[in-house]
Order: C-alpha cells, then sequence, then structure tokens
C-alpha cells in the first residue's frame, strides 16, 4: 500500500510527490503521458516560484539547461509604458520561463531521486473506495493491462479537464465564464526582458526561453475565439502587427521555433479541493485565464501546502483527513484575491482610470516596484491604491492594472 498515490506528473503532481517522498512517504506517480514531453503553457515562473525551485534543491538544474533569469519587465498600456527590473523575494529577483519539456523533467528526476515510483503513459481509468472512501486507483498502462494499487490518499494534479475531480464528484464551488481566447508561437529572435503589450481588447507577451527563444503570446476576449480559430497563424500574427509593429518586421525575418498552439477553453472555477481519501491540486482543484501567468507558480505553492499538511499524517484516515481539510482551507484563502484580479485583467478593458494609474506609476520608481511586485504575487494590489495615485482609482482598476500579465 502506498501512502499517496499522485495522478498527473507536471509541475503540481511532480512537486507534490516529491515532496511527500522527502517527508518519508511511499509514493506513487502517474501519468497518462509519456515523458519528457511538451505542454501548451505560457512558460513564466514568478519570483516566489522561482524561490521554491530553490528550496526543493532543482534551480541549479535548471539554470545549468540554459534557461536565462528573466530580470527586467515593461507592460506598455496604449502608449504609457511602466519599465524596470524585477522586485527581489527571498533573495531571488529574477523570473524564469523554462520550456516544459525541460522543466517537467527535471521535476519527474527530482520526484524520482526522492523516492517516487514513477509510471509514464498510465491512464487513470477508476477510483476504488471503501465505505465512501477513495481508498486506491485502478490503472491501466501503455501495454492495456489493469493494475489496482491502494493508497491513503489520492492526489489528483491532472489538469483541468481533471479525470479524478470527476470519478470523485467533485463539485464546483466558484464559477465564472471564460473571459479570454489565447495563441502561443515560438521564435529565434534575441531578447533579454518581458515585454507586454496592451491596447483595448487585445494584449501581447513575448517572453524569452531557452535556446534563443522567444515565446509570443496574444491575449483577446473569448468572443474573438470563433474567428481566430478559422485562420490561428494569420490571426495571431495579424494582432502581433497590430500591437507591436516593431516585432512583426523582426518576425518576417526570424526562423519559427516552436509551433503554433492556442485555446480558447481556459474556464474560471474553483473545485472542491478534498473529500474523503482524495484531494485535488494545480490546474485539478482550481484553474483561472492564463493571461495572468500564475498557473506554475500556483502549482508549486499549493503543492507545498499540501506536502507541508499531509508530512509524517499519512498513517491513519482521521491524520489524512484532517491534513486535508487544513490544505483545503489554505488554498482558498491564498488564491482567491489572484483569482479575482486576474479575472479582471482578462477582460482587457483600459478605462480612463486605469491609464491615470499607469501614467502615475510610470512617473515613480517606488510606485514601479510596488507595481511589479503585484505582478509576482508578492504584494497586494491595495498598496497601489492606497499609494499616491489619482483619487479616481479603484482597488478593481489597480488590481486589473497590475496584473495584466500572461500565465
Amino acid at each position: 500500500m502506498y501512502d499517496a498515490v499522485v495522478v498527473g506528473a507536471r509541475c503540481a503532481g511532480a512537486a507534490t510527490a516529491m515532496l511527500l517522498a522527502e517527508s518519508g512517504h511511499r509514493v506513487l506517480m502517474v501519468d497518462q503521458a509519456g515523458f519528457p514531453s511538451d505542454t501548451m503553457s505560457t512558460l513564466y515562473i514568478h519570483q516566489p516560484g522561482v524561490a521554491r525551485l530553490r528550496e526543493w534543491a532543482v534551480l541549479e538544474s535548471l539554470l545549468a539547461s540554459g534557461c536565462p533569469r528573466l530580470t527586467v519587465m515593461s507592460h506598455t498600456l496604449n502608449s504609457v509604458s511602466v519599465s524596470g527590473s524585477l522586485p527581489g523575494y527571498e533573495g531571488i529577483d529574477y523570473a524564469l520561463a523554462p520550456r516544459r519539456v525541460v522543466l517537467d523533467r527535471i521535476l519527474v528526476e527530482a520526484a524520482r531521486a526522492a523516492g517516487v515510483e514513477f509510471r509514464a503513459r498510465t491512464k487513470l481509468v477508476d477510483v476504488i473506495r471503501r465505505d465512501g472512501r477513495v481508498t486506491g486507483v485502478l490503472l491501466r498502462g501503455s501495454d492495456g493491462k489493469e493494475a489496482r494499487e491502494s493508497g491513503r490518499v489520492v492526489v489528483g494534479a491532472d489538469g483541468m479537464r481533471s479525470t479524478l475531480a470527476g470519478l470523485c464528484g467533485a463539485p464546483t464551488t466558484i464559477q465564472d465564464g471564460r473571459r479570454s481566447c489565447v495563441y502561443y508561437s515560438g521564435w529565434r529572435i534575441s531578447g533579454e526582458h518581458v515585454r507586454l503589450v496592451e491596447s483595448q481588447s487585445a494584449y501581447l507577451a513575448v517572453i524569452p526561453t531557452h535556446d534563443n527563444v522567444s515565446l509570443v503570446s496574444t491575449f483577446a476576449p473569448q468572443s474573438a475565439f470563433g474567428t481566430a480559430r478559422t485562420d490561428p497563424l494569420g490571426w495571431h500574427l495579424n494582432m502581433i502587427g497590430t500591437l507591436a509593429p516593431d516585432l512583426r518586421e523582426q518576425l518576417r525575418h526570424a526562423e519559427p521555433a516552436l509551433r503554433l498552439t492556442g485555446t480558447g477553453d481556459q474556464r474560471n472555477f474553483f473545485r472542491q479541493a478534498s473529500g474523503p481519501g482524495w484531494v485535488l491540486v494545480g490546474d485539478a482543484g482550481h484553474h483561472k485565464d492564463s493571461i495572468t501567468a500564475r498557473g506554475i507558480t500556483d502549482a508549486f505553492l499549493q503543492a507545498e501546502l499540501l506536502g507541508q499538511a499531509l508530512a509524517g499524517r499519512c498513517g491513519a484516515d482521521r491524520l489524512v483527513d484532517a491534513a486535508l481539510t487544513e490544505f483545503a482551507r489554505l488554498r482558498d484563502g491564498l488564491l482567491l484575491e489572484s483569482y479575482t484580479s486576474t479575472l479582471a485583467a482578462a477582460d482587457l478593458q483600459i478605462t480612463e482610470g486605469r491609464l491615470a494609474m499607469h501614467r502615475a506609476v510610470a512617473a515613480s520608481l517606488d510606485l514601479t516596484r510596488t507595481y511589479l511586485g503585484v505582478f509576482a504575487g508578492m504584494r497586494s494590489a491595495e498598496e497601489l491604491v492606497h499609494s499616491r495615485l489619482p483619487a479616481a482609482e479603484t482597488a478593481g482598476a489597480a488590481a486589473k492594472a497590475a496584473h495584466g500579465t500572461p500565465r
């Protein structure tokens, strides 16, 4: 019997499995994908997420892979630009945007080094129950053979469309409509800082990643997806040309490095975090629009919370239940504010009040530091509201302006 069976081996799953194993627990981790493999992502890891990688002793491996440190960010709203060095968090004054095929491999390797048993190309078929409690899983390997595995707790880290959540009947506790659609491309262009450009109902992000490649993301309201999907590349390039003509000209002479991907299915919800014998972590339990680039960092923070809650408490059902209840409370408290501000950012609306605040931030080094700290989830948007800003500004406007950034 395993102390924990973790379904999903990407950011949330691998980090959770690693932390549980390091606490002395026997852990099985499975994923239906082969590894290493790529997945659609905006790649960005905020400073608090990078600090976790350092704490887990995997940061050096990631930096050694050639992932560039991102120390400067600019955010242009119409013609008003805020630009500055990223503020430090626990000694980390840079963000990272690794290719997922690299990041996920490093995390899986770290989990296995901690003692996690890993099975790739293994699909969750069903959960095993006893007296209303989840006590294990039914798995199917790549050879078609099925296996039953028992676990004191089953962790769902299997993404927005979580199979485990469906099998356990996890109810949705908060749900909002889709806000934006997005397309991503990658190009071999030089770049050392994160560039964000926004106009009414349109948003662009340029983020350097491995191998002198920059990820270029374009966002528009969800209502635009029907048109965008008829000619994705043409729509994407037209958006780039509208928001950043200089970049569009640069791309005419650049080599494409990543295939175009995109989605109009960016759901916004919280699911019930746990139940008897099961728990959801990462996108499986909570998902929001990718425009704020919170996915990977939030996955790390949730993995840390769950690892701390379960450490040394997998020996009895009552201890597991207490740990999962604690995790659920902390998760919701940690993520609700950024969820609300993400929805505001994903509306892609530029008001006169928002522009006034952006001008005030652009004119002040102190406010720029605060602004970039809010962007990284290190400071509250309320701090901008109570700074030297025009009286017309509101908390909602501050949150929207400070969080208008990629996933």
